[in-house]
């Protein structure tokens, strides 16, 4: 088995790239995965839906965000997508003119004021740390029959070269079960961030996303410029007055 990282086609590549992030999301079941793609109702129609919307955004974010760039992970063998990951490559400060996510795929109700809420605060510790040019990986994912198999580090190794091939620093927001490979690449753990959107007055649709998605955590790291950090020695940007 050869495993060989890719640039995408973005013309023919999201719809075996989201069924591969819902193969990835869905073993094991991670509840905040419903946040940014949902499945609206019961049973595998709604879930073939819910894929096909995914495709559909994923491409149109892919085409109207000059700072996109994704790349696959491929068996050679069978042409099977194996993983992908989506980052943002920032050649400016991304914060500089802040405007809230517009949730489309969402209905227009609470469940939408939801996962906009949860949106703002999972962007929160990079705003407040990286308003710089920096690398984001923004998604990654392997799908459950190739893993342990070097897919992540690949993407790993990608994205360390991209940001020492530009100066810059690079942010990421890691799962539980994506923070022992980003430690072991040397990111540096920055802040803890409990998701738990809150509202005055949660109706029934709230109570059911809110019971659907529950808290969610992630792990704000960090990879200083040039990928060597030393405690009490490397400067934190953030933290220069």
């Amino acid at each position: 088995m050869t495993l060989e990282l890719q640039e995408i086609n973005a013309d023919v590549d999201f719809p075996a790239l989201a069924r591969c992030l819902f193969e990835s999301y869905e073993d094991p079941p991670q509840r905040f995965f419903h946040v940014f793609f949902p499945i609206h109702g019961a049973g595998e129609e709604a879930r073939e839906e819910a894929i096909k919307e995914a495709a559909t955004r994923l491409k149109l974010w892919h085409t109207h965000d000059p700072t996109s760039y994704w790349n696959k992970v491929v068996d050679t063998k069978t042409g099977k997508i194996a993983g992908g990951a989506l980052w943002n490559i920032h050649k400016e400060n991304p914060f500089a003119n802040p405007h809230a996510s517009e949730v489309s795929w969402f209905p227009s109700d609470s469940t939408r004021s939801f996962a906009e809420k949860a949106l703002e605060n999972h962007n929160r510790p990079r705003s407040q740390r990286a308003q710089r040019p920096h690398l984001y990986l923004f998604i990654i994912f392997t799908h459950p029959n190739y893993r342990r198999k070097g897919v992540g580090q690949q993407f790993m190794d990608w994205g360390m070269k991209k940001a020492d091939e530009m100066g810059i620093e690079f942010f990421l927001d890691s799962t539980p079960y994506g923070r022992p490979l980003y430690e072991a690449n040397g990111f540096i753990y920055l802040e803890e961030n409990v998701n738990i959107p809150m509202t005055d007055a949660p109706d029934e649709k709230w109570k059911e996303i809110e019971d659907k998605v529950g808290p969610f955590t992630f792990w704000l790291m960090w990879r200083p410029v040039g990928g060597k950090y030393e405690e009490g020695k490397t400067v934190k940007p953030w933290e220069e007055k």
